[in-house]
């Protein structure tokens, strides 16, 4: 009777196991993205928000950089993917799931 109660009481506990939040990849926050401007240097680029999680290989001018989050408490997965293209070392456009800034076009050059 005791191993029973013993059994069913760690099934119990088992069941109620916490669950970690897993995150991977570069922590992207809109604020950090609203400081990029047109024709910021790669270096200028890498200071906001670090180095990307990916450089393309054969396409240095195109840095990607992605976030996940799978929460364990069982809320829905979140992505977040951020594109940038640079061109002469200076960047020019972005494109991903944080909207590009307003004044992303005013360039720091002014």
């Amino acid at each position: 009777m005791k191993s029973m109660i013993t059994l069913a009481l760690a099934l119990a506990l088992a069941s109620c196991a916490y669950k970690i939040d897993v995150r991977q990849g570069n922590y992207i926050e809109k604020k950090d993205v609203d400081k990029l401007r047109q024709n910021m240097t790669k270096e200028q680029v890498a200071y906001v928000l670090g180095k990307p999680i990916i450089e393309d290989a054969f396409n240095q001018s195109t840095w990607y950089y992605l976030y996940n989050v799978e929460y364990g408490d069982g809320r829905p997965d979140r992505r977040i993917e951020l594109t940038l293209q640079f061109e002469n070392n200076q960047l020019k456009d972005m494109q991903g799931t944080i909207d590009k800034p307003e004044d992303f076009e005013k360039s720091l050059d002014l």
